[in-house]
């Protein structure tokens, strides 16, 4: 299970949804050397924990000093090639053109036998009601309507095992134009609200309308 580091700040309802599947579910060890890319406001990177941790974005922030922050595009990472064991990526390649350049320097940043972690939406990513799906998509800044697991496969360069777990969050989904509203009101209500829908959603995980979950692991090491 993912060890977690100080005690940061609230996350946004949505990071703390993400947050409670990344530290139950997808178990990633503590690391000596973690790169986050895509840190966005920093709140997940700062729950983390490894010796080195680097947050790269185009605004990169976290509320834990010691977190080394790189303003920088995803598709050249200012970061030497086989650097970190760990790297992280939730909820970014769908906001990027070229998402194969993306995904092609994180594995190019791993270090051999390393492990990268991707978190995006489904090809079938809906929310309720289905009319206001493609406007929240526009809201959040997609570029694509979602991925299959054979669309990662294909954008990764050779050498890449993938594990998949799909996360089909259909209270989170079904309340999600709600909880803007509430958010808007009391992040606080909105974030504990969220974690209800997580734990009647983790018995529901099956389905293709929420997010894919996947461990790329680099061969070598």
């Amino acid at each position: 299970m993912l060890a977690e580091a100080r005690g940061p700040g609230r996350l946004h309802f949505a990071s703390y949804y993400r947050w409670l599947i990344i530290r139950d579910w997808l178990q990633v060890a503590p690391t000596d050397r973690l790169l986050d890319v895509g840190c966005d406001d920093g709140q997940i990177t700062a729950r983390v924990r490894a010796a080195l941790r680097v947050a790269v974005d185009l605004n990169p922030r976290c509320p834990d000093p010691v977190v080394r922050l790189a303003r920088s595009d995803a598709t050249r990472l200012p970061v030497a090639s086989g650097r970190f064991q760990t790297v992280t990526a939730f909820d970014l390649i769908e906001h990027v053109a070229d998402d194969g350049a993306v995904l092609a320097e994180m594995v190019r940043a791993l270090a051999p036998g390393g492990t990268l972690w991707i978190s995006t939406p489904a090809v079938k990513w809906r929310i309720f009601p289905n009319a206001l799906t493609a406007r929240a998509a526009r809201a959040f800044g997609h570029v694509r309507n979602g991925y299959t697991v054979a669309d990662i496969q294909g954008r990764l360069p050779p050498g890449c095992a993938l594990e998949v777990m799909y996360w089909n969050e259909p209270v989170f989904r079904l309340v999600f134009a709600l909880l803007r509203v509430i958010d808007a009101v009391s992040p606080p209500l909105a974030q504990a609200l969220s974690g209800w829908c997580y734990h009647l959603d983790r018995r529901r995980r099956a389905g293709e309308g929420g997010h894919l979950f996947v461990r790329v692991r680099r061969a070598g090491g």
